[in-house]
């Protein structure tokens, strides 16, 4: 998940992900709801077919918490996992990861990093 601008983020005390979802709609989007220089949380919505490439956050771990829709986890070294709502998924420090949007459902996911830099993000060749 991409460096989040605490400039951007909601920083509120409350929010839902009903509230959320609501301000964005189906398309694919991506809200910032909680952003400093030590963690940042997001809220995602991807359309079925939706990916990343595979990266790398060597600085950081990422926790991945799935509300809608089901999607494969590659963690590298042929370790896949497909998820739907309720799963929780953590990517440790220096864990190699990509997700798919699998199904005919949207995805929602909600992702926290335990850092939040600049360049924290790195791309990984497959």
């Amino acid at each position: 998940m991409p460096y989040a601008d605490p400039a951007s983020a909601n920083n509120r005390l409350e929010d839902a992900v009903g509230a959320a979802t609501a301000r964005h709609g189906d398309g694919k989007w991506r809200e910032i709801l909680t952003a400093t220089v030590r963690h940042r949380s997001v809220l995602l919505h991807w359309p079925p077919g939706s990916s990343d490439p595979m990266h790398v956050h060597p600085e950081g771990e990422e926790i991945f918490v799935i509300h809608e829709g089901r999607a494969e986890f590659d963690f590298g070294e042929g370790d896949r996992r497909t998820v739907g709502p309720g799963s929780v998924l953590y990517a440790p420090t220096g864990q190699a990861h990509a997700i798919k949007v699998v199904g005919d459902e949207a995805l929602l996911m909600m992702c926290f990093m335990s850092i939040n830099e600049p360049d924290d993000t790195t791309d990984v060749p497959v």
